[in-house]
């Protein structure tokens, strides 16, 4: 493979000669344009991922299900993620990039689609797997393709951007999508999803660059890249600290209203607050980032382990509770794009970043199953307070492992 000398600049991580091959740059706006559209991907998957939990019962009660059977179409999706992932990237290895985007916004289109048409549990479940295949590979694809289309020196911008759809997601997406499916119905939810979906297939057609999958044709294996200690270190801390993370936040409500008195009405504006701290996180990250990638990876962990130790005694000081909502929030949401430079750094020397990638998708998707199922077990036997000290304790072999393995 041949070589090609990569430098930092400002302090931000670059990626490695294996994610960048023979690229011919373009323009500024068209760099920008591309990494939009991918970042609106992103948005376009996170919102139809997650937006049966804002709908649940609707949707339980359109199909004849109850709300337990209805809470796979979740926690399913997230374990098939967890499972697919890096099976999937690695048979779509060798795809030209755009191409790949285009097959897998088709993909989400279709899902959406026969969500809509879904008279029958099964058959609403297989439309919730196809979007759960396709956003596996994309999440171990978007932000590779991401830092191959812009300059090294604005590599952490640009994973910054592809995430930032998670964060709007939360703060958009699912609010305005449980506002529709309260007033028009679940099934228009989703025929608003699969137009989005559509709306930026078309987006990525005009903007994506033709990119070949690496500029040689090798490709790392998911056996060497699970072969570097770094990159196995990036993968356990990001399997702790998000089951930390989504043990907590899948049973904020009961937390907010059995804990700390807020009433039902207030859960939405509550989330949507956190949602709006986390995009100031995520997008606010790469500045600090780039000061130093390890004092802003163990104080962005620290805090979020904090939050949840505070939250365990904040009681019923609801003044405190928002305040530490709005700390979480920024803090979790700043995560994924300092654990996804981790696996970048980690497997620099690797040709190509969607094996490692996927390893990092599968432990953050297995972590969102994991807290979700260990959480309910934990909130039925010890009630909505346990979550809290339960996640901080989960956080600390996280923040252990980070300080001895993370890059610099």
């Amino acid at each position: 493979m041949a070589e090609h000398a990569i430098h930092q600049h400002q302090g931000e991580p670059a990626p490695t000669s294996a994610f960048i091959g023979e690229i011919k740059r373009r323009s500024p706006l068209a760099e920008a344009l591309a990494v939009i559209a991918l970042s609106l991907g992103t948005f376009a998957f996170v919102s139809t991922a997650l937006m049966p939990i804002g709908i649940l019962p609707q949707m339980a009660e359109g199909v004849g299900v109850s709300l337990g059977q209805a809470g796979f179409l979740v926690t399913g999706f997230a374990l098939l993620v967890a499972m697919a992932a890096t099976p999937l990237t690695a048979a779509t290895r060798r795809w030209n990039r755009k191409w790949l985007m285009l097959s897998l916004l088709l993909a989400c289109t279709l899902g959406n689609v026969l969500t809509y048409f879904s008279q029958s549990y099964p058959m609403l479940l297989a439309s919730r797997l196809i979007v759960a295949a396709a956003i596996g590979i994309f999440w171990s694809t978007a932000a590779s393709m991401a830092v191959r289309i812009v300059p090294e020196k604005h590599a952490v911008r640009a994973t910054s951007a592809v995430y930032g759809g998670l964060a709007l997601a939360s703060v958009l997406g699912i609010p305005a999508g449980t506002f529709l499916g309260n007033y028009a119905g679940w099934r228009i939810v989703f025929v608003v999803l699969a137009i989005l979906s559509f709306a930026v297939f078309i987006k990525m057609w005009l903007t994506l660059p033709d990119l070949a999958a690496s500029h040689d044709g090798n490709h790392c294996t998911v056996a060497e890249a699970w072969r570097e200690r770094p990159l196995r270190a990036a993968v356990c801390v990001t399997a702790l600290i998000m089951t930390a993370n989504f043990l907590a936040f899948t049973y904020i409500a009961p937390f907010l209203e059995q804990v700390t008195g807020f009433q039902t009405s207030w859960i939405g504006g509550l989330l949507l607050a956190y949602g709006a701290a986390g995009l100031a996180g995520n997008f606010g990250i790469a500045p600090i980032m780039a000061r130093g990638y390890r004092p802003t990876l163990f104080v962005t962990m620290i805090v979020l382990i904090a939050s949840f130790a505070a939250l365990t005694f904040a009681g019923a000081n609801q003044g405190l509770v928002i305040a530490l909502l709005l700390i979480w929030g920024a803090a979790y949401t700043a995560l994924p794009v300092l654990m996804q430079t981790w696996v970048f750094k980690a497997a620099a020397h690797l040709d190509g970043p969607e094996a490692p990638s996927s390893l990092y998708v599968s432990a953050y998707n297995g972590a969102i199953a994991a807290g979700a199922l260990v959480g309910g077990v934990i909130v039925d036997h010890a009630g909505p307070w346990s979550i809290m000290p339960i996640s901080a304790v989960i956080g600390i072999p996280a923040l252990l492992i980070a300080l001895k393995h993370a890059p610099k």
